[in-house]
């Protein structure tokens, strides 16, 4: 029966399943040119937004030096400043993605986190550097929710598990490509970038957020070639499944998915602990240049978690059809199992040891991610994914962005002591916490089963 006012189509799924899927709006699907252009603007947007988010990283120690603070408080401005308002506003963002223009929401907040990250260039304190994080995060909390929510609208369901695939991996790509950017921004600077201007006698971290946060502003214009597609109101829910859970109630599938909302909120808390300090352990402990780091360990970890995001996504599909329904939370728990000996060689006595394992380390972490947020959508209604990706990356940025850098901070100063360097504390927090969640996956598989 169809509660939608459209149609159903009853299927069944290779594991025999019973599959219903709900479909209210027959209006065309865009072009799949039109469709392919939109999701690569969006593609290019997040590995943008990445740059803008995570290029403070490569300029920690300059930022210590010339505004007098500590590790402890660059960890604020790496994590908690920036999750702060992104965990705060992400989720109205989300209803407002499941009810507004996706495309204009989108370019506000591209000029938002631009002016955040110009703000930061200018910043003449730890205080208002904070500020301009926070600006940062509220730009960036618009992002996620609202491009799934419109290429959800801009694919038809055969091609749609590509697309969003493909957007995550632009966030994927963004992390190590963040740093990439960076790296290369920070050589054009030394290079002269700013020689005949104004702001020449800046500092280069300053001129380097001056160069980052400029194009973004322009790229909000290259963002109105968009059309904001019809709204689709059709859904996939297995037959057995409480009503609410494949009609108009978002809390069932909450309540039946927390402990993988959970375990990919743990999987960005380490992502952004290892993003966030990898570059300071090669450049404190072994002396590597900072531009340097910025192009290999980038363009490393772009291949790494670009590649592990691609391989999770269909290696998911895979398991899918393997294992039924807990196909892809299974290898989400193996996944988390498989990152414990990369996050161990992380504490390696020689950079080559360090540049080996964080791209393996982040390989392996994007298949957690990539399978983890696929079982989410696979238990979502087209219509409140805007809302459930919205609360999905508010978790990831309150426990991953909050927590994950100042984690490391607080292990390498309560746990190992100051003079024992990053790499303790970074393989310390990235086991213990990929412990806890492999336990909670597992127990979560053994509920589903029973």
């Amino acid at each position: 029966m169809c509660h939608t006012g459209g149609c159903c189509i009853l299927r069944r799924n290779r594991a025999g399943r019973r599959m219903t899927l709900s479909t209210q709006t027959t209006a065309p699907y865009p072009s799949l040119a039109r469709a392919c252009t939109v999701v690569l603007i969006l593609f290019a947007t997040a590995v943008l937004a990445y740059t803008d988010r995570q290029v403070l990283s490569l300029l920690v120690d300059p930022i210590r030096h010339d505004l007098h603070i500590s590790d402890t408080q660059m960890s604020l401005l790496l994590g908690t400043a920036f999750a702060a308002i992104y965990g705060v506003a992400g989720v109205p963002l989300g209803f407002l993605a499941d009810r507004t223009s996706r495309r204009n929401l989108i370019v506000a907040g591209v000029l938002i986190w631009s002016v955040g990250t110009l703000m930061c260039a200018v910043a003449p304190s730890f205080a208002m550097l904070f500020v301009g994080r926070v600006v940062v995060g509220l730009g960036e909390a618009v992002l996620s929710p609202a491009a799934i929510s419109l290429i959800s609208d801009t694919f038809e369901p055969k091609r749609r598990g590509l697309a969003v695939g493909t957007f995550f991996t632009g966030i994927a790509v963004g992390i190590g490509g963040s740093i990439l950017i960076g790296g290369g921004v920070l050589d054009l600077v030394r290079d002269g970038l700013f020689a005949a201007t104004p702001v020449a006698h800046w500092a280069q971290w300053r001129l380097v957020l001056l160069a980052v946060g400029l194009p973004s502003m322009l790229w909000a214009l290259l963002l109105l070639v968009i059309k904001e597609p019809v709204r689709r109101h059709d859904q996939v829910f297995e037959e057995n499944l409480p009503p609410a859970a494949g009609q108009n109630s978002l809390f069932p599938i909450l309540r039946r998915m927390a402990p993988v909302f959970l375990v990919v909120a743990v999987a960005s808390m380490v992502d952004n602990a290892v993003g966030a300090w990898a570059p300071s352990l090669l450049i404190r402990q072994f002396g590597m240049d900072p531009a340097k780091v910025g192009v290999e360990l980038g363009l490393l970890l772009m291949l790494g978690y670009g590649g592990g995001m691609l391989a999770g996504g269909a290696l998911a599909d895979r398991f899918a059809i393997w294992r039924g329904r807990n196909g892809k939370i299974e290898l989400c728990c193996l996944a988390v199992v498989a990152t414990l000996p990369a996050a161990v060689m992380i504490n390696s006595h020689s950079a080559s040891g360090v540049m080996f394992a964080v791209p393996i380390y982040f390989a392996l972490s994007a298949v957690v991610t990539a399978s983890g947020l696929s079982a989410i959508l696979d238990a979502t209604p087209n219509r409140m994914r805007g809302r459930a990706m919205a609360i999905s990356f508010f978790l990831n940025v309150a426990i991953g962005a909050g927590f994950g850098p100042t984690a490391v901070a607080l292990a390498g100063d309560h746990v190992f002591g100051p003079g024992a360097g990053l790499g303790p504390a970074i393989s310390f927090t990235v086991v213990v916490s990929y412990l806890l969640a492999a336990l909670v996956l597992a127990a979560a598989i053994r509920t589903r089963r029973s």
